[in-house]
C-alpha cells in the first residue's frame, strides 16, 4: 500500500494555513479590527507578566519572556506596515501563551484546590462511574470534606440546610471521564482542554480579518476555569452545535441536546433553535422540525439513559426536581434581577422569577419568530435575557453564551449598528431634518411598546406578589454585633424577631454582604409563634461568612417551612475594632485555596519543599474549638529543609505576646527540627527559636538579624513570652508600618515532627518577656 505522503502533507499545510489565516496574499494589510486584536493579545501578555511579578519575585524569570512578547505585540499593533497573516499568527500565539501561563499560575500556585461544590460533584461522578456505581445515589459531603471545604463554600437552602446532591445531568462528569483516565486528575485541567478547543474552533472558523479580534472576549476565561467553573464543557457543545448547524442542522441540535445533558441551562436556547430550524428548512418544515426536535431530545437523554434505568427516582430528584416549582429552594442571588432586588432588601419567591422568565421567554420567542431576518445570528442573546430573570443568575450562567455568539458574530459579520443588533426594524442613527420626529417616533414604536410591556409585566407581577402578603411579616431588629474571638469580623449577632402574622414560622438566618447571602447558625431551632417575639443569637458558620469590619450588611430571615422570605433587617455597618492579632485562639478555620487545606482564619499558610496537597496543619481537637497543631513528615533526604509557616501582617507594637505551646522531645533546635517565630519587615528579621535542650536564653545579633534561643520544657505545655517590639527598638531599626508575624516548624532530618500551639495572648502587667 502506497501512502500519499506528499498529498497528505499538502492538505495539512493548506488546512493549517487556512486555520491561521495564512492563505491570504502576504501583502494583505491588517485592518483596524485585526490591530485591536493584536493589541489586546499584547496587553494580555503584559498583564500576566506583571501579575507574576506581583505574586513572587522568584518567578521573574518566567515573567520576562511574557513581558517581552507582550511588548512586541503591542509595538507591532502600531506598525504602519503589518500583514494580516503575521498579525493573526502573533495574536493567536500571544493569546494561547498568556492563557496557558495564567491558568497554570492560578491552579498550581494561587488556587491549588477546587473552589466550588459543583466541580466536587463532577469529581464524585467520575469516581463513582469508575467504581461502576450510580453517583446520583450518593452525597457529595464526604468529598467536600476531602477537599477541606468549609460551610461557606456549600450551596445553602433557604430552609437552613445545604444541597449535597449532584444536580447536573450525566454528561457533566462523563465528558471529563476520558481525560481523568488518561491522567488529568485535576478536573479543571479537563475543563481547560474544552476551553482551549473552543477558542481554537472560533479562531479557525471566523474570516481572516476577524481572527485576531475574535480572541479578545476570552482573556478572563482562564481565571474562570481555574476558579472551578465547569461551564466551558457545555459551552463547547453549544459551539459545536453552532458549527454543525451549517452542515447538518440535526447534528447541530444533537450537540445542543448534549450541552443540555451537561448543564440544564443550555436547553434555554432549544426553543429558539427549533424556530430557526423551521424558518430555514426547505421542503417539509413540519417534518424537519420534528426530526430536529427528536435529535435534540436524543442528545439530552442519551448520556442519561444508563442512570435513568439504574434509578429513575434518584436521577429525577437530582437533576429535574430542583428546577421545578415546589422543590427545596436554594438561596437566591447573582448578577441578574434577583441579585439587584436582594441588594435593596427585596427577595420575591422563586415562583415570581419563574413567571417573569416565562413572560420574557414568550416575548423573546415571539420577537425572534416575527423578526427572524434581523435576529437570526443573535439567537444566543435571548437566553442571556431570560436567565437575567432567573432567581440564581450567576455570572457563569451569563458569560458562557458568548462562545457561540462570538462565532456567529465574527463569522457572519452582521452590521455593528446597535439597532441591527435587535430584532426590531432599524432606524438611521442620524435622521435627516426632513424625516423629523415623526419618522423617529414611527420607527421606535415597536421597541418602545416592547419595553413598556416588559416593564408593565414586571411591575404588575411584583405588585401582585407584594399585595398577596402583609407588608411586613416579621420585624428583624439587630440588637448587637460582636467579634468575641477577635478575628477582625462580625461573627455573632444578637437579634429580636417579632412575628406579626397569625401563622408560626421556623426562622433560618442569612447574612448578606457580598455576592450571595451566607447561612448563619442559630442558638435555637424553635418555632416562633403567631404574634410573638423572641431573641436569637446567630453565629457565622466560618470566617468567610463573617461580616468584615466597616462593611454594610443585612440579615434576611426565611421561613424554613415555606421557603419564603418573611423579614429582613435594615442595613447596618458593624463597628468592629481591629484586633492586634487576628484569631489568636485559632478557633475559626476556613479553606485556604492557596494551601489546599483549612487554616486558621486570618492566617496564611506557606510550605517550603512540602507537597501542596500534603496536610500539615489541623485543630487541636476534632471540632477545632481552639489551638492548632503543625505536622511535618520529612521523608526525602535529598531536600535540605522542609518548612511550614503560618503568618499574618500586624503592627510592630502588637508583637509582645505569650505563647502557650507544646514542644515534643523530638522537635528541638540543634537536633532534627525547630519550632520558632519570626518578625520581619522584609529587610530586618527577628527570630525566636524554641529549644527544649537549651537551659538558658542565648542571643545572636547582626546588622539585619536578631536571633534569640528560648528555652522551653520538652513534651509539656509551656507558656513563653516574647517582646519583639522592644528587641526591634533595641537594635536601632526604623519602625515599619507593618511586620509579618510568622510561626514556623522546619526539619532537616528524616522523621515525623509536630508542635502544638493553644493560643497567643498578651502578657499581664509585670511579666518579663524575651
Amino acid at each position: 500500500m502506497i501512502i500519499p505522503v506528499r498529498r497528505i502533507s499538502h492538505l495539512l499545510r493548506t488546512r493549517a494555513g487556512r486555520f491561521l489565516g495564512l492563505n491570504k496574499d502576504p501583502s494583505t494589510q491588517a485592518g483596524s479590527g485585526t490591530r485591536i486584536g493584536l493589541f489586546v493579545s499584547g496587553a494580555f501578555l503584559v498583564a500576566v507578566g506583571l501579575l507574576i511579578v506581583l505574586i513572587s519575585s522568584l518567578l521573574v524569570v518566567l515573567a520576562i519572556p511574557l513581558l517581552l512578547f507582550g511588548a512586541f505585540n503591542l509595538l507591532n499593533s502600531r506598525r504602519k506596515q503589518l500583514s494580516l497573516s503575521r498579525s493573526n499568527l502573533l495574536s493567536l500565539s500571544g493569546h494561547l501563551c498568556a492563557t496557558v501561563v495564567l491558568y497554570l499560575l492560578f491552579t498550581r500556585i494561587l488556587w491549588v484546590t477546587y473552589m466550588t461544590d459543583s466541580i466536587v460533584g463532577s469529581y464524585m461522578g467520575v469516581l463513582k462511574v469508575l467504581a461502576f456505581q450510580n453517583p446520583y445515589g450518593y452525597s457529595i459531603k464526604p468529598f467536600l470534606d476531602q477537599f477541606s471545604f468549609s460551610p461557606s463554600f456549600y450551596t445553602p437552602r433557604v430552609d437552613g440546610s445545604f444541597e449535597f446532591h449532584l444536580n447536573y445531568p450525566a454528561l457533566n462528569f462523563l465528558s471529563l471521564l476520558p481525560l481523568y483516565v488518561v491522567g488529568l486528575h485535576d478536573l479543571r485541567d479537563g475543563v481547560f482542554v474544552f476551553h482551549i478547543l473552543s477558542v481554537l474552533v472560533i479562531f479557525g472558523l471566523v474570516p481572516s480579518r476577524q481572527k485576531a479580534l475574535s480572541l479578545a472576549p476570552f482573556v478572563f476565561f482562564p481565571a474562570f476555569v481555574a476558579s472551578s467553573w465547569t461551564d466551558s464543557v457545555w459551552a463547547f457543545f453549544l459551539l459545536a452545535g453552532t458549527v454543525l448547524w451549517y452542515r447538518n442542522r440535526n447534528m447541530g441540535l444533537l450537540m445542543v441536546g448534549l450541552a443540555g445533558a451537561t448543564k440544564q441551562i443550555a436547553l434555554v436556547a432549544a426553543p429558539f433553535l427549533v424556530i430557526r430550524l423551521w424558518q430555514e428548512s426547505s421542503g417539509s418544515k413540519l417534518r424537519n422540525t420534528l426530526v430536529g426536535t427528536a435529535s435534540l431530545v436524543a442528545g439530552f437523554l442519551g448520556p442519561n439513559i444508563p442512570f435513568m434505568l439504574s434509578s429513575p427516582s434518584q436521577w429525577w430528584v437530582a437533576t429535574i426536581s430542583p428546577y421545578l416549582p415546589g422543590g427545596v429552594v436554594e438561596v437566591p442571588g447573582g448578577i441578574g434581577l434577583s441579585g439587584i432586588l436582594l441588594r435593596v432588601g427585596i427577595s420575591p419567591p422563586p415562583l415570581f422569577f419563574v413567571v417573569l422568565m416565562g413572560l420574557v421567554g414568550i416575548g423573546s420567542l415571539y420577537l425572534y419568530a416575527t423578526r427572524y431576518s434581523k435576529s437570526r445570528y443573535y439567537v444566543w442573546i435571548f437566553p442571556v435575557m431570560i436567565l437575567f430573570f432567573y432567581y440564581r443568575s450567576f455570572p457563569n450562567y451569563i458569560f458562557y453564551w458568548s462562545l457561540p455568539l462570538a462565532l456567529e458574530f465574527f463569522r457572519n459579520r452582521p452590521a455593528l449598528s446597535i439597532w441591527h443588533f435587535s430584532p426590531f426594524r432599524g432606524i438611521a442613527l442620524r435622521p435627516t431634518i426632513a424625516v423629523g420626529l415623526h419618522s423617529l417616533r414611527v420607527r421606535l414604536r415597536v421597541p418602545l411598546l416592547a419595553s413598556l410591556l416588559l416593564t408593565t409585566i414586571f411591575v404588575g407581577a411584583y405588585g401582585v406578589y407584594v399585595s398577596s402578603s402583609p407588608p411586613s411579616k416579621v420585624d428583624v431588629q439587630i440588637n448587637s454585633v460582636s467579634d468575641p474571638d477577635g478575628i477582625g469580623a462580625a461573627t455573632l449577632l444578637n437579634l429580636t424577631l417579632e412575628n406579626q402574622t397569625p401563622k408560626p414560622i421556623t426562622p433560618s438566618f442569612f447574612v448578606y454582604w457580598l455576592y450571595l447571602p451566607f447561612l448563619w447558625s442559630s442558638n435555637s431551632s424553635r418555632t416562633l409563634g403567631p404574634w410573638s417575639s423572641s431573641s436569637y443569637i446567630i453565629t457565622a458558620t466560618d470566617g468567610v461568612g463573617a461580616v468584615p469590619r466597616s462593611t454594610s450588611f443585612r440579615v434576611y430571615v426565611f421561613d424554613a417551612n415555606t421557603g419564603n422570605l418573611v423579614g429582613e433587617s435594615l442595613s447596618l455597618t458593624p463597628n468592629i475594632p481591629l484586633p492586634a492579632i487576628a484569631n489568636p485562639h485559632f478557633r475559626w478555620w476556613t479553606l485556604d485555596v492557596g494551601a489546599g487545606t483549612k487554616v486558621p482564619f486570618g492566617w496564611k499558610l506557606t510550605k517550603t519543599n512540602v507537597d501542596q496537597l500534603t496536610p500539615v496543619i489541623q485543630g487541636l481537637d476534632q471540632n477545632q474549638t481552639t489551638g492548632m497543631s503543625l505536622h511535618l513528615n520529612y521523608s526525602t533526604p535529598a531536600i535540605n529543609i522542609e518548612k511550614i509557616m503560618i503568618s499574618q501582617k500586624i503592627l510592630l507594637n502588637a508583637t509582645t505576646v505569650n505563647f502557650s505551646l507544646f514542644d515534643p522531645a523530638g522537635t528541638s533546635t540543634g537536633s532534627r527540627a525547630v519550632l520558632g517565630v519570626t518578625v520581619t519587615d522584609g529587610a530586618h528579621v527577628l527570630s525566636y527559636l524554641f529549644s527544649n535542650t537549651t537551659a538558658k536564653p542565648a542571643f545572636l545579633t547582626s546588622s539585619y538579624n536578631f536571633t534569640s534561643m528560648v528555652p522551653i520544657a520538652a513534651s509539656a505545655w509551656t507558656t513563653v513570652s516574647i517582646d519583639a517590639d522592644q528587641a526591634w527598638l533595641s537594635q536601632g531599626w526604623a519602625v515599619p508600618s507593618q511586620v509579618t508575624f510568622t510561626i514556623f516548624l522546619q526539619a532537616s532530618s528524616i522523621g515525623l515532627y509536630s508542635a502544638n500551639i493553644r493560643d497567643i495572648a498578651y502578657p499581664v502587667s509585670g511579666q518579663v518577656s524575651l
